[in-house]
C-alpha cells in the first residue's frame, strides 16, 4: 500500500499520546492545567478525565479528516502530484500534536517547562513543513492557499501558492527568534505567520487582477 510509512507513523503518534497519557493518569492532577497565556501562565484547566485524552482524541480526529479530505475533494485527482508530501505533513501534524500532549502531560507532572520555548521549534518546523507543502500543493478545495482568485483560476494558484511557500518558510525562520526571546515567543511565531497569510491573500488578488487586466 503506498504512503503505509507515514500512514503507520500518524497512528503510532496517536497511539503514543493515548499510551502516555494511560501510562501516567494516576499521577496527574484532578485539575490539569490545559492552556496557557503569552506569558507563559496558565490561564485554562479541565478535568483529568478530559485534560489526559483530550489531545490525543483531537490528534486522532485531525489525522482522520486529512486522511479522508483528498477522497471527496472534487478535484481529488490533483492530489497525486503531491500526494507524498502531503502523507508526510500529515504525519508531521499528528506529531507536532503529540509533542504538544507530551509538553501538556510533563508540565502537569510537575516540570514547570518554559512552554513558550518548548512550543517555538515546533511550531517552526510545522511552518516550515506548509511552505513545502504549498510549493507542491495542485489546485484543490482543501489544501494550498484557498482564496476565490487562486479557485478561480490554476495559474494564479499556482503563482500565488509558489509566494505563499516562500512566505512561510521565512516565518518558520523568523519563528526561532522566540528562542533567543523567550518572552516575545508569541510575537516571533504569531506575528510572521498573519504576515505570511496576509501577504498571500493579498497576492491571489491582485495576480487574479493582473491577468484579467
Amino acid at each position: 500500500m503506498q504512503y503505509r510509512r507515514q500512514r503507520t507513523a500518524a497512528l503510532l503518534f496517536v497511539l503514543a499520546g493515548v499510551a502516555a497519557s494511560a501510562v501516567v493518569y494516576p499521577d496527574l492532577p484532578r485539575e490539569m492545567a490545559t492552556h496557557w497565556n503569552a506569558s507563559g501562565d496558565v490561564d485554562g484547566t479541565m478535568s483529568r478525565t478530559v485534560g489526559a485524552f483530550v489531545l490525543p482524541a483531537i490528534t486522532a480526529l485531525v489525522v482522520g479528516v486529512m486522511l479522508v479530505a483528498p477522497s471527496i475533494d472534487p478535484r481529488k485527482d490533483h492530489y497525486e502530484a503531491f500526494r507524498g508530501v502531503y502523507e508526510g505533513f500529515v504525519a508531521g501534524t499528528a506529531g507536532f500534536l503529540t509533542y504538544v500532549h507530551a509538553i501538556t502531560l510533563a508540565w502537569n507532572l510537575g516540570y514547570e517547562i518554559p512552554i513558550g520555548q518548548a512550543l517555538t521549534p515546533a511550531l517552526a518546523v510545522l511552518l516550515y513543513a506548509c511552505g513545502v507543502l504549498l510549493e507542491r500543493a495542485e489546485p484543490n478545495w482543501f489544501v494550498g492557499i484557498r482564496t476565490p482568485w487562486t479557485l478561480s483560476d490554476d495559474d494564479v494558484w499556482r503563482e500565488t501558492n509558489e509566494r505563499g511557500a516562500l512566505a512561510f518558510k521565512l516565518a518558520a525562520v523568523l519563528a526561532l527568534g522566540g528562542l533567543l526571546l523567550p518572552a516575545y515567543a508569541i510575537v516571533f511565531v504569531l506575528v510572521p505567520t498573519l504576515l505570511a497569510a496576509g501577504y498571500t491573500v493579498a497576492y491571489s488578488f491582485l495576480a487574479y487582477r493582473r491577468k484579467e487586466a
